[in-house]
């Protein structure tokens, strides 16, 4: 018993260090977002040029994760890959901070994806840290646990830019990443792993084929299309038109990430098992897709705060579902290789979303933009509805993972 009691208290150790280690993580990458927009226009960007900065987050990821999949899914210390990627966040961090032109800037967001690429090998571990049967309860923490971190550091980067000038926001987001460095360097691995075999292509391509894989895969993508064309990108800028100050432009992000905290606690466990699979999924994304439409019509920023509120709490039970959706009939040791998969798709979103709603903004208003983006998440509305029922339900495909 008291062997039990101790791997028991062992496991717990582990799980909090790393999910510690996750917390700083994403909040160096986050701290800056709020006034990224704003910042980047101050130096002259065109509404363009802003989409494809805050785009180039997800562009670098989308050419990365898979890859970095593979290679997570044959490496025995995955920790090394956790300890590079930070060490390029305080780069790029302390880049953002020291540099004053709109291209330059771009670099060091593209340098910060990079550096988020290794959230492949953070939800794999921490997976690792639960049986199979509770995968969507991991991701359910796990993505609690990034939404938190996020929320908090765009809350501060705000603050901090209100106090003492945007620039300052990349400075704190370096210092936090030092924070994160030093969590990473304590993990301990969730097994003693031993290197895999080398996924062959073919491999590699029956994976991607899988069903579960590719509905997350496309339903995410659509979900970070909208999450960054909106609340991590051109929300900033209607909230400057309406008069806003860095500190509420930085608790913007706030309302969005707290509603959706509460949700991803909820999604995998009790809302999954009252609503359903299909129902939550369609459910998310029309809302999401709804309250990304009405932004432009938001006459005050107590709307445009309601308007944040939902896709943030939509975007919460989604984003779960689709994470333990995309792992469900993969074998353990290529699940990161099939998030790898998932999170290129849907960082194809993160780079595609800024850039359609700042070239439509560029061309013919900026609500042209968010209205594009409404209508995208309408479509994934309809995909949810026409393909989840065919699905598993999440506990009887645990069963069996």
């Amino acid at each position: 018993m008291g062997a039990g009691l101790a791997r028991k208290g062992g496991s717990m150790r582990r799980k909090v260090v790393l999910g510690a280690a996750i917390w700083f993580y994403w909040f160096s990458l986050c701290a800056y977002v709020p006034i990224l927009p704003t910042y980047a226009k101050d130096l002259g960007a065109s509404y363009q040029l802003i989409g494809i900065i805050i785009g180039a987050f997800g562009f670098t990821q989308m050419a990365l994760r898979l890859p970095l999949g593979i290679v997570a899914d044959r490496i025995a210390k995955r920790r090394v890959l956790l300890l590079a990627g930070t060490t390029i966040s305080i780069v790029a961090g302390l880049g953002m901070w020291l540099v004053r032109d709109p291209l330059a800037l771009l670099f060091f967001r593209m340098l910060a994806g990079v550096a988020a690429t290794a959230w492949v090998v953070q939800t794999v571990m921490f997976a690792g840290y639960y049986p199979p049967a509770e995968s969507a309860k991991a991701m359910g923490l796990v993505t609690a646990v990034v939404n938190s971190g996020e929320m908090t550091a765009m809350l501060a980067g705000g603050l901090v830019a209100e106090a003492w000038g945007q620039e300052q926001a990349f400075l704190l987001a370096a210092v936090m990443g030092l924070a994160a460095f030093a969590c990473n360097a304590a993990i301990r691995e969730s097994v003693a792993a031993k290197p895999g075999e080398p996924v062959r292509l073919a491999e590699a391509a029956a994976i991607a084929r899988d069903r579960s894989l590719v509905l997350a895969a496309v339903l995410g993508f659509i979900l970070q299309v909208i999450t960054y064309a909106t609340a991590f990108g051109f929300v900033p800028l209607v909230a400057q038109n309406l008069g806003a100050s860095f500190t509420e432009i930085g608790l913007l992000p706030t309302v969005y990430m707290l509603p959706g905290i509460a949700a991803s606690m909820l999604s995998g466990t009790v809302l999954l098992g009252m609503f359903g699979e299909r129902r939550l999924l369609a459910g998310s994304l029309l809302a999401m897709a709804v309250a990304c439409a009405a932004i432009p019509y938001a006459a005050s920023l107590t709307a445009l705060f309601l308007f944040q509120a939902v896709g943030g709490f939509a975007r919460g039970l989604a984003f779960p579902l689709l994470m333990a959706l995309c792992i469900r009939s993969i074998a353990g040791d290529r699940r990161a290789t099939a998030m790898g998969f998932f999170q290129a798709a849907y960082g194809m979103g993160m780079f595609l979303g800024p850039l359609i709603a700042g070239k439509l903004g560029q061309a013919a208003g900026l609500e042209w933009g968010f209205w594009a983006v409404g209508l995208i998440g309408a479509a994934g509305t309809a995909v949810a509805l026409a393909v989840s029922p065919s699905c598993p339900a999440a506990g009887q495909a645990n069963k069996g993972a």
